[in-house]
This record gives structure tokens, C-alpha cells and sequence, in this order.
């Protein structure tokens, strides 16, 4: 999953020059056209009054992004390095069966290197709420049931966008596509194990909250596809969705040490998401 991410963000990045999108031919340069809803040929900007067309580059742009989370991949919970011993098996348990359908936003900018190709920048925030009850397994013949809390991560990336040629849409006068890859770090908050529970002939037993993944900065990288479409002179909005990658969390030991039960549980790996984001782009 790794190297497919990576490839996709490597395509994006290059600018699939290799394809021949985004090179010498008829959009090579264009633009929104305020008059007509579309896009024509937009000239660089050399000075506050020397665009008459209105139809000039805008080389600085602010955005804002906002929509679902979806885990696809990744295991929270993992029974395959624990110190196993007679009557306990833990399962692999994935992101997306312990936590719930999370939310991104982005804030950032970009500039335009040429009028189909950008330079992004943008902080993040990402949470999905936890406490699901899910079961684990057994631990020393009773049955285990137990949850994370929230997943909450914030932090930046940069990337490299490349739009091609705009196509006529229904109920948009046009839209334009886009590809981008992207790479960065995030802040991953602590996730503490809660809600654990065993149960051996009737009896159930609470077991006492207990730290679980620590805090800590990991990797970020994404290939995504979007497009989008002029709704004022300055101003765009677009449908983006694409592969997410989130670095594997780091382990707490200070409870879960090696040796004592359900060690090794928290030796999860990276998260991979798919989120459909809502974007507005506003050039100056």
C-alpha cells in the first residue's frame, strides 16, 4: 500500500510530464474568464494596473478545505507480537473498526508557478471519535472487549498541483481538473486504551484505563484527484478526494511493557484514509 501511495504522489509531483499533460499544446495557458464562466488565456500580472482583460494570472491564492475521513487500512490493535501464553489470543483489529468516520479541515495558500501548475502549503486537522466496544479476543480464558479513545492530528504539508484542460460540465458552466501530490508531518495526540472489560463465568471485569500509542510527529503523504469550477471572478470551489498515508504511531510501554499482558497490542502500524473534501479557492 505504501509503494502504491508513493507512486501516485510521485506522478503528481512530477507533474506527469512523462504524459505529456501540462506541456505545448492549445491550454497550455489559461484561466477563468469572468465574463463568459469559462477559461481563456490569462497573461502574467507585471503591475497592480497593468491587467485590462481581466483576465491576468493571479499568482497568490488562499483556500480552505473541509469534509469526511475515511479509514481504509491500518491495524490499531495487533495480536500478532504479543507474549502469547495458554488461553489468550488477540486479534488484528483495523482503524476503521475502532474508530469512527473522522472529519478534515485544511487552511493554507498556494502560488502559481504557471497558470496549470501550483505550489500548496496548508496546516491540518484531523479527528475521529473512539470508545467503540469491539472484541479482542481472550486474555487468560476470558473473553476481552475493550476501545481507543479519539484520534486527533494536526500539522502541515506542502505539495505540488498540476491542473489540465478545462471541460464543459452540466450545471457548471466548466470544470477543471487536477492532480496533486503531496508531502508532510502530523502531530499524532496520545491514544489511551479505555472501556476494557474481560469476562470469565458470569463475572466482568473493569480493567482501568491505560496509555496505549504516544504522542508524537510521523510522516504524511497523499496522491489526490479533483476538480473544480468558477462560481465568481475570483473565486472556485471543488470536489476532491484521493490516498491518504499517516505514519505509524509510536508505542507506550510505561503500562503495557514487555511481559506484562497485552504487551505487544499496541504495536500498530500506519493509518491510510480517503477523504472527500469540500474546497474553496479565492485568488488575489
Amino acid at each position: 500500500m505504501r509503494i502504491l501511495l508513493a507512486g501516485a504522489a510521485a506522478i503528481a509531483l512530477s507533474g506527469c510530464s512523462w504524459l505529456g499533460l501540462g506541456g505545448n499544446h492549445d491550454y497550455k495557458n489559461y484561466g477563468y474568464n469572468g465574463q463568459t464562466g469559462n477559461y481563456g488565456y490569462q497573461a502574467d500580472r507585471v503591475a497592480p494596473k497593468a491587467c485590462h482583460s481581466g483576465q491576468c494570472l493571479s499568482r497568490w491564492n488562499l483556500e480552505g478545505a473541509i469534509g469526511p475521513s475515511f479509514a481504509v487500512g491500518g491495524t490499531a490493535i495487533s495480536g500478532e507480537q504479543i507474549n502469547a501464553s495458554q488461553g489468550t489470543a488477540i486479534r488484528n483489529i483495523d482503524s476503521d473498526d475502532v474508530f469512527d468516520t473522522g472529519w478534515r479541515g485544511e487552511l493554507g495558500g498556494s502560488y502559481a508557478l504557471s497558470p496549470n501548475r501550483k505550489i500548496t502549503a496548508n496546516g491540518f486537522y484531523e479527528h475521529a471519535n473512539g470508545g467503540d466496544v469491539v472484541d479482542w479476543g481472550t486474555l487468560n480464558g476470558a473473553s476481552l472487549q475493550g476501545g481507543l479513545s479519539d484520534y486527533d492530528a494536526y500539522g502541515a504539508e506542502v505539495g505540488l498541483r498540476q491542473y489540465f484542460a478545462p471541460r464543459r460540465a452540466p450545471l457548471v458552466k466548466s470544470i477543471r481538473p487536477y492532480i496533486e501530490g503531496k508531502l508532510g508531518a502530523a502531530y499524532l495526540e496520545d491514544i489511551n486504551l479505555n472501556n476494557v472489560t474481560t469476562t470469565a463465568g458470569g463475572v466482568v471485569t473493569n480493567v482501568p484505563d491505560l496509555p496505549f500509542y504516544e504522542s508524537g510527529w510521523v510522516p504524511t503523504a497523499a496522491g489526490m484527484i479533483g476538480i473544480e469550477t468558477p462560481i465568481a471572478r475570483y473565486t472556485t470551489i471543488g470536489l476532491e478526494t484521493g490516498l491518504r498515508y499517516t505514519g505509524t504511531p509510536k508505542t507506550d510501554t510505561s503500562a503495557l511493557s514487555p511481559g506484562t499482558p497485552l504487551a505487544g497490542t499496541n504495536n500498530g502500524g500506519a493509518r491510510y484514509s480517503i477523504p472527500v473534501m469540500l474546497r474553496g479557492r479565492y485568488r488575489f
